[in-house]
């Protein structure tokens, strides 16, 4: 091939301008990795209010390209204009190359000793401003969603060969805010794009986007397609289901949860649709951004280490206690939970342990925010259990980087967990994860056996049931290791601490399911 691999990636979400959780993560951290091995990506994001915020806050900016996009929408014209995005740490990079910031109101304007080495590609993120769909506090839950992301969309197909300085190879959407990408490009835009292949990649399957049929009309699309091959789902829309049905391939965020959604337990009511293209379905485990996730140089960190020396792993350790006013010195386990607090999460299975726990001298220091019952749930605990609990509600990035580096024990008990992250951060700061065996979670802890022990490949705790009696016996496993066998749980954290949860294999997995998806678009 005569150019770099063109990508025009999609999401909803990316950080750490807008980001909820995973999906947002792995739209900044993928792209990167992409171009690191070669091509040339551009990532789209609707500008929020809060992206405008973000911006502003951290001193990046935001620079018009001068690339437009309009579409109909229920009998209205919009229009959206494009705009560069720039980190501050973008901007004092490419200030070291050039002085004028705007040359670079251009896509290929930029420099490319500013974007990495010459034998890389290069990575750019831009945001769709279309004030009247994304000026607006939150970023879902909003009565016109079908017209926002519609044209989300439509924008990123209008604009991507202008921004890439070619038409895409690839566009690459995520979850169902951007599911229309390849049914656009199955239907009115296939004249536009004829050589452009379609990924769409699953990072959640119980939120599909579901509408009303009226809705076909009003987004720019043929009713012809409204039929249950393509869009129709017990009479409904749904965005999901139409992407998996015209994308080129669909990936899943981890292999084990590729396989778990072909069944009725995960299927979401789509497993007969999946199974029906499993010809194209695949799973690529997630990475993480390890340049973001590294004990030796976390910013947020009080004292820094590495799997050789855990020494500054203990002075956050104490760290941590003292702001929970608990005493920094206590040598009892510390278990952390660093996630949203919702069902899918099984945390209300945590919140039942929480007499067992304190009988068990357990410290548990909880981070995050979602269900209000369980919110309410686990205030109520730290004020029956003052010496064994603390609550945070909220989000706090700071604080989840030294949670993570402080605590001893991450328990993740999902009932479902297409990918999952937390465990993978907890390992690489050396802090073990007790996990149920499903999604990525399965497919990233390898649990303590006789041989994992013997081979020195065990990295965490891991159970079967979505039970309290099977959380609670893989808990007192941990419990039982970190008691009485010391060498046992550092070799269980220096083989977390070592194992590769990086990037660039998934990208180099990503960039093969590319060329077999334009082999497809192709043929």
């Amino acid at each position: 091939m005569s150019h770099r691999l063109r990508v025009a990636f999609a999401s909803a979400e990316l950080s750490p301008w807008a980001s909820t959780g995973g999906l947002g993560e792995v739209a900044a951290a993928l792209p990167k990795a992409l171009a690191a091995a070669g091509c040339d990506v551009a990532v789209f994001v609707p500008l929020y209010r809060t992206v405008k915020t973000a911006v502003l806050q951290r001193s990046g900016r935001l620079v018009d390209t001068g690339v437009q996009s309009s579409v109909w929408i229920g009998g209205y014209r919009l229009d959206s204009r494009i705009f560069r995005l720039f980190s501050a740490e973008e901007l004092t990079e490419r200030a070291s190359h050039s002085g004028r910031l705007e040359a670079w109101s251009h896509a290929d304007d930029a420099p490319e000793s500013a974007t990495g080495p010459r034998n890389s590609g290069r990575l750019r993120f831009f945001a769709v401003d279309c004030p009247v769909l994304y000026d607006r506090e939150g970023i879902y839950g909003h009565v016109d969603e079908p017209a926002r992301f519609s044209n989300f969309a439509r924008a990123v197909l209008n604009t991507a060969s202008a921004l890439l300085g070619g038409p895409p190879d690839v566009v690459h959407g995520h979850d169902w805010h951007a599911a229309l990408l390849p049914v656009y490009l199955y239907g009115p835009y296939r004249h536009l794009l004829p050589r452009t292949a379609a990924v769409l990649t699953i990072h959640n399957l119980a939120y599909q986007g579901v509408f009303s049929a009226s809705e076909l009309a009003n987004i720019g699309l043929d009713p012809a397609l409204f039929r249950p091959d393509l869009l129709e789902f017990h009479g409904h829309l749904n965005w999901l289901k139409g992407g998996i049905c015209t994308a080129d391939v669909v990936t899943t965020v981890s292999p084990r949860y590729a396989q778990e959604i072909r069944t009725p337990e995960f299927g979401e009511r789509l497993e007969g649709v999946l199974r029906f293209h499993e010809h194209k379905l695949i799973g690529i485990l997630n990475g993480i951004d390890t340049d973001v996730w590294n004990p030796q140089t976390d910013k947020y960190l009080p004292a820094r280490f590495h799997a050789r020396n855990l020494t500054g792993k203990q002075l956050c350790r104490a760290a941590i206690l003292k702001m929970a006013r608990m005493d920094p010195h206590d040598p009892h386990p510390v278990l952390g939970v660093v996630s949203r607090l919702n069902v899918q999460k099984g945390l209300d299975l945590v919140a039942d342990l929480v007499p067992y726990l304190a009988s068990r001298s357990v410290r548990l220091l909880l981070l995050g925010s979602g269900d209000q019952a369980l919110q309410s749930r686990f205030e109520q605990l730290e004020r029956e259990f003052p010496r064994h609990v603390r609550v945070r509600i909220g989000f706090e990035p700071d604080l989840a980087h030294l949670l993570q580096g402080a605590a001893d024990i991450m328990v993740m008990p999902s009932r479902y967990e297409p990918c999952g992250l937390s465990q993978m951060y907890a390992m690489r700061y050396g802090t073990v994860p007790v996990v149920r065996a499903v999604g990525g979670l399965a497919d990233t802890v390898v649990p303590l056996t006789a041989r994992t022990a013997r081979e020195h490949t065990a990295s965490g705790f891991t159970y079967e049931h979505d039970t309290l009696a099977g959380l609670q016996w893989a808990m007192d496993r941990a419990l039982d290791t970190f008691y009485t066998d010391k060498d046992g749980w550092r070799q269980l954290q220096q083989t977390g601490m070592n194992t590769d949860f990086s990037w660039e294999l998934s990208a180099q997995q990503y960039i093969r399911i590319y060329r077999v998806a334009m082999h497809r678009a192709r043929e």
